[in-house]
């Protein structure tokens, strides 16, 4: 008779996967060398940064934003309702595991148009998306939505997968959070930001008294 795990144990167990996993997070980098150098000259040189992701890579883009904005960079969450419009000479920092979601696939085009330039984070080079930016950051995970539905439902089917790091093809979306902190960890080592420049900007959160 098969034993019963506590969930603890199956948390310990999921946790030792995604470590043992994470070991090859700085070869996705080593690759994409001149990739990440331009991507910094392309933020250095914005007027503006405009970050956009749908779904879960929102919560990449919106930590990306928020982060930014800490080191005094200007910078727009295009999902906001208060936004800034996309202008020459500023840039787009876009995410999307399959490269085909319609809408930041749209965002991209329209940045195009404004002549804006167009940073694409996404694990394939050849997508929708792909097409209409200057730089791509590839990293791994993200599922081929060009394929239609019934190949993802495949992908995702139990007799298809072995087991996978998460449900419902979450590994891009942890990945590119993972690629938002790395990257304002490098700009605040690379621009010698102190700590205290991010505390000095972060919101006072504590109880107000009367």
């Amino acid at each position: 008779m098969e034993s019963i795990k506590r969930f603890s144990d199956v948390m310990l167990e999921q946790a030792r996967i995604l470590s043992d996993y994470l070991k090859t997070y700085p070869s996705f980098f080593e690759k994409q060398m001149g990739e990440l150098d331009r991507l910094c000259e392309l933020i250095e040189g914005s007027r503006s940064i405009h970050v956009y992701g749908k779904g879960r890579s929102a919560n990449a883009a919106v930590s990306l934003a928020l982060r930014l904005k800490h080191f005094g960079y200007n910078v727009w969450f295009v999902g906001d309702v208060v936004k800034e419009r996309i202008k020459k000479g500023d840039v787009s920092i876009l995410f999307s595991g399959s490269g085909e979601t319609a809408e930041v696939v749209n965002v991209a085009a329209r940045a195009k148009k404004d002549k804006a330039s167009v940073i694409t984070i996404t694990s394939y080079p050849d997508s929708t998306l792909s097409k209409y930016s200057d730089l791509i950051i590839i990293l791994p995970g993200g599922l081929e939505k060009r394929k239609g539905w019934d190949y993802l439902e495949a992908q995702l089917a139990p007799e298809s997968m072995k087991e996978p790091l998460f449900y419902g093809g979450g590994e891009f979306e942890a990945m590119a959070y993972l690629f938002q902190e790395t990257l304002i960890s490098a700009i605040g080592k690379h621009k010698k930001i102190p700590s205290c420049a991010v505390l000095r900007e972060h919101e006072r959160d504590e109880i107000m008294g009367e």
